[in-house]
């Protein structure tokens, strides 16, 4: 009986010496890093997170569990290891001996466009027994850029022709001297400030710069991200960052300068003229908030009115149609200002409350995108 006592002493008091030990040390020289496996993206692609645990110590950790909150919007592939509900709780479960790594890759779709970042991960622990349970947390960097997709804006091309005596697309009026295309052979026509003389000793004969083209006719963009009715509508707004997008990646591929202005949670200008237009606008829509937009349609385009000259092309993108911003739009049609009015809307029926009151003057210039 004596020697069972002690048998069940010498347990005891080695497993509280594990247990101590056990909780001292299992966390040192033990690292986890999460990454994705880009760091930006379009709406709809298909990317990875990797989880990576790393055990820099002689101590093997029987189980871990490494807990992260991420986006509802990055949908992760199977659902037996998080839960959804305003985000995704991700839950995963390892064992790490000494000295080892451990990598998990996870497969996930990006549903909506936004940045999205990991910056806390929680690290959960047991002793040999699964008796304790010890946690940590720890900071982790993640970050990934979701862009807005692509939408076919081949159904506003004819309208746009049609207002504005047809879009010079790669027409070229004047040379963009900033916009360095390529080099080509000399001619007799050739200044020669042009000579690239780099390329003429490659090639042992005289080479000249080309130059980009661009239409000597701005086009600006003007974005109202002001949600028609109380409401925010987040499929009417998201259909308007799409098009913007679009548009612009549009008219910028054909050589055609273009100054985007929006307001969501700030106020966004980017100039014409820009090599990087097309970077510049998907970023900054990508980031861009409507839930609490600085101005509303009114304000937006009363401010923009004295920035527009005698020639500049207008597209108004908006789902909101009020009177008011409809007086707006008028406005610069009389100043001699052509204007494309883009409306988002849900249904395409006479009952649509936003525009149900048109003035005449705007029939022709408005185009409803959507609708049932």
């Amino acid at each position: 009986m004596i020697f069972l006592l002690t048998i069940i002493a010498v347990v005891y008091v080695l497993y509280q010496a594990y247990t101590y030990h056990y909780r001292k040390n299992w966390k040192e020289n033990f690292e986890v890093k999460v990454e994705f496996s880009e760091e930006q993206a379009g709406v709809g692609d298909q990317l990875f997170l990797y989880e990576t645990a790393i055990n820099n110590k002689k101590m093997s950790l029987p189980a871990i569990c490494v807990k992260f909150l991420a986006s509802k919007y990055l949908q992760f592939e199977g659902s037996e290891s998080g839960t959804v509900s305003d985000h995704f709780y991700r839950n995963d479960v390892m064992s790490v001996d000494g000295f080892q790594k451990v990598r998990r890759k996870l497969r996930f779709t990006c549903k909506q466009r936004g940045m999205y970042t990991i910056e806390e991960a929680e690290l959960v622990s047991y002793d040999l027994f699964f008796a304790h349970t010890f946690v940590h947390r720890v900071e982790v960097s993640a970050s990934l850029c979701v862009y807005p997709s692509l939408v076919d804006i081949s159904k506003l091309i004819p309208v746009f022709r049609q207002m504005n005596g047809g879009v010079r697309t790669k027409v070229p009026l004047f040379e963009d001297p900033y916009a360095f295309a390529g080099v080509r052979e000399y001619t007799p026509q050739d200044s020669m400030k042009r000579i690239h003389w780099k390329a003429s000793a490659k090639t042992g004969k005289w080479q000249v710069k080309t130059m980009e083209y661009q239409s000597s006719t701005p086009v600006v963009i003007i974005l109202n991200l002001e949600s028609p009715g109380v409401f925010t509508n987040t499929d009417l707004m998201e259909d308007s960052i799409r098009i913007a997008y679009s548009l612009v990646y549009y008219l910028c591929s054909n050589g055609i300068r273009v100054r985007l202005v929006t307001a969501g949670d700030g106020k966004i200008r980017l100039e014409e003229g820009k090599r990087e237009q097309i970077a510049a606008t998907r970023r900054a829509l990508a980031l861009i908030s409507y839930h609490n937009v600085c101005c509303n349609g009114v304000e937006l385009l009363s401010e923009e009115k004295s920035r527009l000259t005698p020639g500049t092309q207008v597209i108004f993108i908006s789902a909101a149609g009020k009177k008011p911003l409809q007086e707006q739009v008028l406005e610069l049609l009389h100043l001699g200002i052509p204007v494309v009015w883009v409306a988002p809307i849900i249904s395409s029926n006479s009952e649509d409350s936003e525009f149900r009151e048109l003035l005449p003057a705007l029939s022709k210039c408005l185009v409803k995108w959507g609708g049932t």
